[in-house]
């Protein structure tokens, strides 16, 4: 699942970022009590705000929270449980709480632990307290300052064990359009997806296995919020393409269908499913332009003999062949999703005006 990050600012429009969140199935809210930029003096006032707009649209609320933070909402531990009656859903905790105390704050509420930083005592010590597993998940931290997100080998290995209690696990990728203060440098939970595509980080992490993925940062730029939506209703991947040549309007309406990948997946092609039998009565005439670099859409055309009509996307740079038109290429973005096609993936092509690059 997808998840936004909106921290309890006046100037925030909870209900309007919530209602645009949901409408593009983001389904997750983070928040935190201690953000040092934020005044604390608010964040009651704000949290109501907040979760009334997350319980409208029917979004999980999570909520970062330390023993000391509570104390702007004139609540401690022992009773934080009462922010599920303003619609708080889960709490992330951290600093300052014992084990016995996470156990039994598991019994009212789903705890969210930190995950980069327990390990397999702390585990142990909390399952000896008695806690619910299934209602303790784990959670990593964001790093707004450059060169400190964790590294992708300890981020695997941490996961690994985390997986292996039953814990589901949580981490944030970076936003591309209003970033957060005081840096705005991204916040990832890896360092290499600072400045990576939000789109591209979320299918990353998903293939390390994370659970729930949330933007760090307070937006997403349109393009890429359609990205978000699209696999989140249905696990297709959008893929920006720049359309070469001149196609009759068969070709135009298959290219641009929703497709998939084949599920016998081939090495070299991304082979678009339903193309060749749409097309199969439709003669498609040889050109010239017959080069295959990485990134290239072909469509094979009468000299394929029964393979006339087929739409591939190319993995790798391969030989030209005259049996084989391209008319079209990803755009550089677009490049980057191709090693998340997985067998059976939905696709959609959506071409976009530029100059050819081929």
């Amino acid at each position: 699942m997808f998840g936004v990050s909106i921290y309890l600012s006046e100037d925030n429009d909870f209900e309007a970022t919530i209602e645009k969140a949901a409408k593009n199935h983001f389904s997750l809210i983070f928040s935190s009590l201690h953000i040092p930029e934020e005044n604390p003096a608010n964040y009651k006032s704000l949290l109501m705000k907040l979760a009334n707009a997350a319980k409208k649209n029917n979004m999980q609320l999570i909520l970062d929270i330390s023993a000391k933070s509570l104390e702007n909402l004139d609540l401690d531990i022992q009773n934080a449980d009462q922010l599920t009656t303003l619609g708080v859903t889960g709490l992330r905790v951290d600093y300052g709480l014992s084990t016995p105390e996470i156990a039994k704050l598991a019994t009212k509420i789903k705890v969210f632990l930190n995950a980069s930083t327990i390990n397999r005592l702390f585990l142990e010590e909390l399952l000896q307290a008695g806690v619910d597993i299934t209602q303790v998940e784990a959670f990593h931290n964001y790093y707004p300052k450059p060169h400190t997100g964790l590294d992708t080998v300890f981020f695997k290995q941490t996961n690994k064990f985390l997986h292996e209690y039953g814990l589901k696990i949580a981490a944030f990728v970076p936003g591309d359009d209003a970033l957060r203060q005081p840096l705005f440098e991204g916040l990832p939970t890896l360092e290499k997806h600072r400045t990576y595509h939000p789109f591209v980080a979320a299918l990353e992490l998903e293939s390390l296995g994370i659970d729930h993925i949330y933007i760090g940062d307070p937006a997403l730029r349109p393009e890429t919020t359609k990205q978000f939506a699209a696999y989140a209703k249905d696990n297709t991947i959008a893929l920006d393409c720049v359309i070469t040549e001149a196609l009759a309007p068969e070709l135009t309406k298959q290219l641009t269908s929703a497709d998939r990948n084949r599920m016998d997946p081939a090495r070299d092609l991304i082979r678009l499913e339903n193309s060749r039998p749409a097309l199969s009565r439709f003669e498609i005439k040889p050109i010239s332009k017959n080069t295959r670099p990485a990134g290239a859409i072909t469509v094979d055309n009468v000299l394929f003999a029964r393979y006339q009509g087929e739409i591939s996307i190319v993995r790798k740079n391969l030989p030209a062949d005259s049996k084989t038109n391209n008319i079209g290429y990803l755009t550089e973005q677009a490049r980057l999703l191709v090693p998340f096609i997985r067998p059976g993936q939905p696709i959609k092509l959506h071409p976009i005006v530029k100059e050819s690059r081929y």
